[in-house]
């Protein structure tokens, strides 16, 4: 072939990785990705307008001209045939050099859909297609060569209401993210935003006012979003949080939850940092758990810092029409019904943390957020309800959950929203009579009645409402203020000020109003306003105020979160010089007014539709005046008041309520039938299921004739044992105390199940302390052993699995050393290796690293033994207590070995699960296989909503049905809603101290 053509072909390559490298984005995370919708369009391409070559089809004939001299073994038309389509495939090839390798790899079905595929997986694959008698310099490595490059072609995408669990090595395609807050330590509220190809059809019509696009950079559109990261460790917040969305996911009053995923992130970190030694850089594994929301535009205090106050009839009106759709939300909380497979269900609901940061603007409505202590309970007929509630904020708490009060946490009724809600309806009236400036004397008021109280007794309390039995005084005297400094044109906030008063900020909770009959209260306000006449505005003043008013930002300067809180602020750095002074002061940006545009534009409108009329500056048009002329001309009559806020009905929301029917949920939860525990439903296909207390039902039996004593093996565990070690690892650090004699009952029982399997004898290890138990067949050892007090778990006594772990298979691997050393050594038997745990490992700060050392102890183990698929050893943890991390935790133990490329050696079971799978699901496929989606860990009976939300694992591999979605146009920006992460009281502030009882 002619040196010309040569370089032809080597520019055509070289253009590929152009643009390789143009569709390559670095994620937030410090990974990259590729834009895989942007690049399988080019290759799809013409290369010239009147060629019937494609990108693809010139970088085929590029690839193979060394290799085939007359005819191509695969196409283009091959390459973007559907759902066999391998156009992914071949560009990581092509990036990895072996672009001629794709014929191959099509006939192993190693197409785009199947991306990512496991390494363990994906050797076999290549072991098939006997790559040696291509004569071509390949790399031994190449099945982790293109495991490690296929991830960047792999990014996550966010469908609606899909919940995943996403392997670690996935990347998450957010290409900017900004914190908004991080408050109590348990979680941090994003503001993300992800390129439109990495977001679901369903979800992009769920979030559509969201897209945007920013001319600035080359990412094309995206959309935007609100991100809320639950830290390592508050598994049960993120669950709880994620359960109260999904029962209150047909309200309008609150923030739409789109989805969730838990993610084993990769990060960079520092020398210094954590485990990473000093000086150093290295890949740290963190567990994430995650809450996708739509974003909002600003929080309440947000708003009422960053907008003028609201000025004429029509502006007040459509602010509190607004603002009262949060007393909606609250009453939908308070008396929640769920419709689920057809049976109805009614629960009682608290929201306990309703204030002004909770409450966000969501384009243009106001909408109730953070339902992280949301706690619902099924109704019966006491009355009140009460019940016990975490968490909370001190300035806008009820007295009653004062902690001062009583020294202890009691149980609190459903008005402690109302008069939450109160406070912020006080605050409201607050911005509307006085502006932002309002809202900080009235701070300061506040302050200073706490502050003379304090002189007369001792007092804990900080800025309230109260003095910790009543309203404080001061405040009812600031509502007497805001009444004489009304405009004439408000008529509503005097109204909402005495509802306040006389329904809402009372000390004795049974004497406030409840949620339905305030909502009742402020609709009758409403609709008595809009009875009232009103005085109609000059279209020429109207479109002045409307250009000055859209003229302005919307948001100002200096305005952010970060300064806008209720708190005292710095005031203005303003210039000494007269001069620059003036200037400072005078050149403030301009303020837009709150509902101002909005009102305009809709009279405007309205105006337009009509007919001329010519009514007297001074005559003021009545309701049926302007209804009778409407009527007349064929124009609407478009009332300002819904009578009646319609509930969302959501056409997704039955594929998602379906997709999470297969978890376990808690009892009077609002989405699922109570259950205690995880729904074993695979285990009804083999019929051998087995309890702790049916195992032992069928020993006892077993032995009760047997007068030779002669040991008599279980059938069921004879046919799969055969020649194999069996060693018990019980985890007796602190955290396993309460589990001690569920822990030796079900020992005893395994054991005496097992008795003649090993025919050696079984042994016992502990992962702290000297006891231990070797080559014995009677169970009363073991039960000695578990007994001892030296075995028994103490306090300050931190698990480190890894330790025991270590010990366990140096000596195993070492005895298969010395056999090939020295072949007339006794064989070396198959080990099943059964760990007692609740999995919290204190012991251990990065969990990743048992992974890690399974994996070590695998590939390892690989080199001394011929085949890994007869699973020469098995790891069984069988899980005790309902920790959700430590559940987590072991479910990808048991489930991520395969992207190491390693043979699933590790299987997973509660304690209260199935006996013969505890003992044969580590190495017996079909114990192993079965159930996997379905276990979720222990959980206790419980009346709150934190249910352990398990659903289908969620592979990455994409379905049949999984197409490239096309570059598309045209969308508008917005911002992000904050939303306060939820703290338990470990950790909670001064400002979050409504405790649980011990």
């Amino acid at each position: 072939m002619s040196q010309q053509s040569t370089t032809s072909h080597t520019a055509v390559i070289q253009g590929f990785r152009t643009k390789l490298k143009e569709c390559t984005v670095r994620a937030a995370c410090g990974r990259s990705y590729v834009r895989t919708a942007k690049l399988t369009e080019w290759l799809k391409e013409k290369v010239e307008p009147d060629s019937d070559n494609t990108h693809a089809s010139r970088l085929l004939v590029a690839t193979y001209h060394n290799r085939i001299k007359d005819f191509l073994p695969t196409s283009s038309e091959e390459l973007c045939a559907g759902e066999h389509c391998c156009l992914l495939v071949f560009s990581i090839l092509l990036d990895l050099g072996l672009g001629c390798l794709v014929d191959r790899f099509q006939r192993q079905a190693i197409e785009d859909r199947h991306l990512p595929i496991d390494l363990l997986s994906l050797r076999s694959k290549l072991a098939a297609m006997d790559l040696a008698s291509l004569n071509l310099p390949i790399p031994e490595d190449l099945a982790e060569r293109f495991d490690e490059m296929q991830w960047r072609f792999c990014a996550a995408r966010l469908d609606f209401r899909v919940g995943r669990d996403h392997p670690k090595n996935t990347i998450i395609p957010i290409f900017k993210k900004e914190k908004i807050n991080d408050k109590g330590g348990t979680a941090q509220l994003w503001q993300i935003a992800v390129q439109e190809e990495f977001v679901g059809h369903q979800m992009r019509r769920a979030v559509s006012s969201s897209r945007f696009h920013d001319p600035k950079d080359d990412f094309g559109w995206g959309y935007s979003f609100a991100l809320k990261t639950f830290n390592q460790g508050n598994r049960d917040l993120y669950l709880n949080e994620i359960a109260a969305f999904i029962g209150l996911k047909n309200h309008e009053g609150m923030v739409r939850f789109l989805t969730d995923y838990g993610h084993k992130e990769i990060q960079r970190a520092t020398g210094g940092l954590g485990t990473v030694a000093p000086g150093s850089v290295q890949n740290v594994t963190k567990t994430t758990y995650n809450i996708l929301l739509e974003y909002g535009d600003c929080d309440l205090d947000e708003f009422f810092a960053a907008r003028l106050p609201p000025v004429f009839d029509t502006e007040v009106e459509a602010f509190w029409h607004d603002l009262f759709e949060i007393a909606d939300a609250v009453e939908g909380i308070h008396n929640l019904e769920v419709s689920t497979d057809g049976m109805r269900q009614k629960f009682y609901g608290w929201h306990a943390d309703i204030k002004p940061d909770n409450i966000l603007s969501v384009q243009g409505k106001f909408k109730l957020a953070d339902p992280g202590f949301v706690k619902f309970v099924k109704k019966t007929d006491k009355l009140p309800p009460m019940e016990k509630i975490m968490g909370g904020t001190e300035t806008y708490g009820a007295p009653e959950c004062y902690p001062g009060k009583n020294g202890t946490s009691i149980a609190v009724p459903q008005t402690i929203d109302i008069w939450s809600l109160g406070c912020v309806f006080s605050i409201a009236a607050t911005w509307v009579v006085l502006g932002y400036p309002g809202i900080r004397q009235f701070v300061k008021v506040r302050q200073t009645a706490i502050n003379r109280l304090s002189s007369k007794e001792p007092s804990r309390l900080g800025d309230t409402f109260h003095d910790s039995r009543n309203v404080l005084p001061d405040v009812t005297s600031w509502h007497g203020l805001l009444r004489s400094a009304l405009r004439k044109t408000d008529t509503i906030t005097s109204r909402v000020l005495d509802l306040v008063d006389g329904k809402m900020l009372l000390g004795d909770s049974r004497q406030r109003s409840k949620a339905v009959d305030i909502c009742k209260d402020l609709q009758q306000i409403l609709i008595e306003n809009r009875a009232k006449p009103k005085r109609p505005m000059p279209e020429n003043i109207m479109k002045a105020l409307l250009e000055v008013d859209e003229e302005a930002p919307s948001k100002s300067a200096g305005m952010m979160s970060s300064q806008v809180s209720t708190s005292r602020r710095e005031s203005l750095n303003i210039p000494q010089d007269r001069k620059a002074r003036k200037s400072k002061l005078l050149d403030q940006p301009l303020r837009k007014t709150a509902h101002r545009s909005e009102r305009l534009k809709s009279a405007l409108s309205a105006r337009a539709a009509e007919p001329e009329i010519k009514p007297s500056f001074y005559t003021t048009p009545t309701k049926e005046t302007v209804s009778a002329q409407r009527q007349a001309s064929g124009v609407p009559d478009t009332p300002f008041l819904q009578e009646k806020i319609v509930v969302r009905q959501d056409p997704e929301d039955a594929h998602f309520v379906q997709h999470r029917k297969s978890g376990h949920v808690h009892s009077f939860t609002p989405i699922s039938p109570t259950s205690t525990r995880p729904k074993l439903t695979g285990m009804s296909r083999r019929n051998t299921f087995q309890n702790v207390f049916q195992a032992r039902q069928e020993v006892e039996r077993r032995e009760k004739h047997n007068y030779l004593r002669k040991t008599r093996k279980d059938q069921l565990l004879t046919k799969h044992f055969g020649n194999r070690d069996i060693k018990f690892l019980v985890d007796n650090g602190e955290t396993m105390k309460d589990f001690w004699y569920e822990a030796t009952y079900l020992l005893e029982t395994l054991v005496w199940k097992a008795a003649g399997q090993d025919d050696n004898g079984m042994d016992l290890f502990f992962t702290a302390g000297p006891v231990k138990v070797e080559n014995k067949k009677d169970k009363s050892e073991f039960l000695k052993a578990m007994r001892d007090a030296k075995a028994h778990p103490t306090e300050n006594m931190h698990t480190d699995i890894r330790v025991s772990l270590g010990n366990i298979f140096a000596k195993y691997l070492e005895e298969l050393e010395n056999r090939n050393k020295y072949p007339y050594l006794k064989q070396v038997k198959d080990l099943a290796l059964i760990i007692f745990t609740d999995g919290v490992w204190a012991g251990v700060a990065n969990k990743d690293d048992v992974n890690q050392q399974i994996v070590s102890f695998v590939k390892k183990l690989g080199r001394t033994v011929s085949n890994l698929k007869i699973r020469p050893v098995g790891i069984e943890f069988i899980q005790f207590g309902n920790d959700p991390d430590a559940t987590y935790m072991l479910r990808h133990l048991d489930k991520d070995l395969k992207w190491a490329g390693i043979p699933d050696i590790i299987d997973t079971e509660p304690s209260s699960g199935d006996v013969n799978k505890m003992l044969l699901g580590s190495f017996v496929e079909e114990y192993d296989e079965d159930n996997d989606d379905d276990y979720g860990g222990l959980m206790n009976e419980s009346t709150d909503v934190s249910s352990e939300w398990l659903r289908p694992l969620g592979s990455p591999a994409r379905s049949s049905s999984y197409q490239t979605i096309p570059l598309s146009e045209q969308a508008p920006d917005n911002r992000i809603p904050t939303i306060n992460p939820p703290i338990p009281p470990s950790r909670q502030t001064t400002q979050n101290w409504r405790h649980p009882s011990p």
